[in-house]
């Protein structure tokens, strides 16, 4: 028996999810114009749903209220889908939602800890 059922590629998810992070990067750094977000949010990743209908966006932040930041890129977030829309070509364009990225933060920690130590 033949299995019917659509599989997405890896190399397509892979693609599709590269070009997504492109995009989203250069709208966040170059195109939101919300005096919140501006020069103050970088993109560090993104975790993209395997039927592309949901994207997690993971955010640097270099601002001290991180909140006002989030509250921007959240209002901003369905441009950033628009713009998406028109440069993919796809049949869903992903709900797109901010998180702020603690690893950085966190490997500081990591490492001032193992100063210590020493």
């Amino acid at each position: 028996m033949r299995n019917n059922k659509k599989k997405n590629k890896p190399y397509k998810y892979d693609m599709i999810s590269s070009e997504v992070e492109r995009i989203i990067s250069e709208v966040v750094s170059y195109e939101i114009t919300d005096k919140r977000v501006l020069g103050n949010a970088n993109v560090t990743g993104i975790k993209l749903s395997k039927d592309f209908s949901h994207c997690k966006v993971f955010v640097q932040i270099d601002s001290a209220d991180k909140k006002e930041v989030l509250a921007g890129l959240k209002n901003a977030s369905g441009y950033v889908r628009h713009i998406l829309a028109e440069q993919l070509d796809m049949r869903k364009t992903p709900e797109i939602v901010f998180y702020y990225d603690e690893s950085i933060e966190k490997a500081k920690r990591i490492e001032e800890l193992l100063e210590q130590i020493k």
